[in-house]
């Protein structure tokens, strides 16, 4: 597994820099917020967003300075995650896919591949997205993705069903399982599982093609459609690391403190269109009296606050990993422990947000349910949040295991 040259939890950008950004994001958050309704009702990718992105800059925002980025840490690249999330979170989750990869490459990736791509991520906006996932086990599974060893690289065929981001992205980075020469993979499964890699194609590339498969109950903007590689022929020197499990999962902080910010964000903008709705709405004469103004009841009180605390305890939760690591304290040796620790955040957010949405449906009312009531659209699109890796029942097994030995 390779280890970073330089530090990957590090400050680089100032407090100028930092506003600067999140300026940014809330501008590009209003835009996803207009554009969000459509595309979910449509189930379609907004396109014309993924220029906007690269107009502004955004795709540099975790890249290192070193190569032009604009260098946000962990806690930095969550907050602009959060506050693009609260225009739109399935359009957010899209976008969300480059910017943890970019993270993983940080900490994965040879000094020279990251001299290789991140001055393009930083100068010309390139996309990059994360296909790692397949029908069989998602991402825990071992790559059915064959990469056969052939003069000067591998032949690779397979299909990856989660790409997300993958419509727009310029390169796609996907792990596959280096077979023998005769495309037959290891029998033997520590061999297997040592020849998992990490490869990066240009998203143009003869053998690539995306599948339109991608209709689900919620997060429907977020683009993640099948990636299908047909006999795609990889340079050997775009095989960018040659330990891809152990390297991705002492990595993944990227993408679960990022995870975890989109559904903080769903989170806040669930609230903010609970309360806008609670303070003007009255229900006028009820047999009870002539007109009952709903900010005044206590049951919708106790809603509120309800909501408040369990958006407060996700907030805080991802605040405190992410100053962990950029401090360097209290996490354990244990590689597997050390990544569970840093899912909780993950779990606590998108489980709250699921919470905090239900609790502003029963609050709002039947017309919450209606079909293209803001609420409506964020009930949907925060089911999806158990699902990411580590799922919420992986955690809570591996972590229920490591302390009852």
């Amino acid at each position: 597994m390779t280890t970073p040259t330089h530090p990957v939890h590090v400050i680089e950008m100032t407090g100028a820099e930092q506003d600067r950004a999140f300026a940014i994001c809330r501008e590009l958050a209003d835009e996803f917020s207009a554009a969000g309704p459509q595309h979910d009702a449509d189930n379609s990718f907004p396109y014309g967003l993924a220029e906007r992105f690269r107009a502004l800059g955004l795709p540099a925002l975790n890249v290192p300075k070193r190569f032009g980025g604009w260098g946000a840490d962990i806690a930095t690249t969550a907050r602009c995650v959060q506050l693009l999330a609260q225009g739109d979170p399935a359009i957010t989750l899209g976008f969300n896919m480059h910017f943890g990869v970019i993270g993983f490459f940080r900490g994965m990736w040879r000094e020279a591949d990251q001299a290789r791509f991140f001055p393009g991520v930083a100068r010309d906006g390139h996309l990059f997205d994360g296909a790692y996932s397949e029908t069989r086990a998602g991402v825990m599974g071992l790559a059915d993705t064959l990469a056969v060893p052939v003069d000067g690289g591998y032949r690779v065929s397979g299909r990856k069903t989660w790409g997300t981001l993958s419509l727009v992205a310029d390169f796609h980075t996907f792990n596959a399982t280096i077979t023998g020469a005769d495309g037959q993979l290891p029998t033997d499964h520590a061999a297997r599982l040592a020849n998992e890699v990490m490869f990066v194609c240009p998203s143009k590339a003869a053998g690539v093609r995306i599948e339109p498969t991608w209709d689900a109950l919620g997060m429907r903007a977020s683009g993640t459609e099948t990636v299908v590689f047909e006999d795609l022929f990889v340079p050997t020197p775009d095989l960018v690391s040659d330990a891809f499990r152990p390297g991705l999962f002492a990595n993944l902080e990227w993408q679960t403190l990022s995870f975890a910010s989109v559904y903080l964000g769903l989170a806040r903008r669930a609230f903010s269109e609970t309360v806008a709705i609670l303070r003007r709405k009255r229900l006028g004469a009820v047999a009870e009296a002539a007109d009952v103004k709903l900010s005044d009841q206590q049951l919708v009180q106790v809603g509120v606050g309800e909501m408040r605390v369990l958006i407060e305890a996700a907030a805080n939760t991802i605040e405190v990993a992410a100053t962990r690591l950029l401090e360097g304290r209290d996490l354990p040796d244990d590689p597997m422990l050390r990544l569970s620790l840093l899912e909780v955040p993950k779990v606590v957010a998108t489980e709250n947000a699921i919470k905090v949405v239900d609790i502003g449906m029963r609050l709002v009312g039947g017309g919450a349910f209606r079909r293209g009531h803001p609420l409506e659209k964020l009930y949907r699109d925060a089911r999806s949040g158990p699902f990411h890796p580590l799922t919420t029942d992986q955690l809570l097994q591996v972590l229920g295991r490591a302390e009852l030995g």
